[in-house]
Parts: C-alpha cells; sequence; structure tokens
C-alpha cells in the first residue's frame, strides 16, 4: 500500500479568459488547466485537488491557495515547480510548495480571506 502524500501550493492567476476555477462542462476554468498540466507533468491521473476557495468568471487571483493529495510517489520540489510553472498557461502561476499532512484542510484551516472588488 502505497503512502498518500500532501501538498500546499500557492497560485496565482488572471481570470480574464476564465469562467472561475470550478471545474464546468463545455467552458474553460483554472481547475480544468490546472487538473490537466498536473496530469501531463505528473504522467498520471491518480492526485486530487481541494482550492480553499472559488471565483466566479473573469476574476483574477494574486494568491490563493489549493491542496495536491498524491497517490503515487513523492515530488522534487526544485524539479517540480520550475516544470509546472513551465507547463501552465501563461495567465496561471504557481508561486510556492509546501508538503504538508493527513490532518491538514485547505478549507478549515484558513486563517484569512481578503477580496478587493475593482470595477472599471
Amino acid at each position: 500500500m502505497k503512502k498518500r502524500q500532501y501538498y500546499v501550493i500557492e497560485l496565482q492567476f488572471l481570470g480574464f479568459r476564465f469562467h472561475g476555477w470550478q471545474k464546468q462542462p463545455d467552458v474553460l476554468t483554472v481547475e480544468r488547466m490546472v487538473e490537466r498540466t498536473f496530469s501531463y507533468v505528473l504522467g498520471h491521473k491518480n492526485f486530487k485537488l481541494l482550492a480553499s476557495g472559488r471565483t466566479d468568471a473573469k476574476v483574477s487571483v494574486n494568491e490563493t491557495f489549493i491542496e495536491l493529495f498524491l497517490d503515487e510517489g513523492s515530488l522534487d520540489f526544485d524539479e517540480f515547480l520550475p516544470l509546472f510553472n513551465l507547463n501552465l498557461p501563461q495567465d496561471i502561476r504557481a508561486l510556492s510548495i509546501e508538503e504538508t499532512n493527513a490532518k491538514f484542510n485547505i478549507i478549515q484551516h484558513a486563517k484569512q480571506k481578503e477580496y478587493l472588488y475593482i470595477f472599471t
């Protein structure tokens, strides 16, 4: 039995061409692009993502976090982050990654959320 690995990844993205974070049929979302990139970089689909929150269509995010559950192997941070960013669309960036454990929950352990709305 393989041990599940847990990671927290800090992301930022420009949301202008996306229909929000959460996957939806037939539209481009940030979650869909992040999952596709994970699948390509990791070479398999034995992972799960959980976001600290969701966004609406066309909303940009300066700092958000996702939790990655990896069922096979572990990640070498020095190799993974540059490769992940190289394969992400240019309007999505992973800023950092750190290992966590099964007791951590990205939704329940959030300490603060801040929203800034700019209307033009």
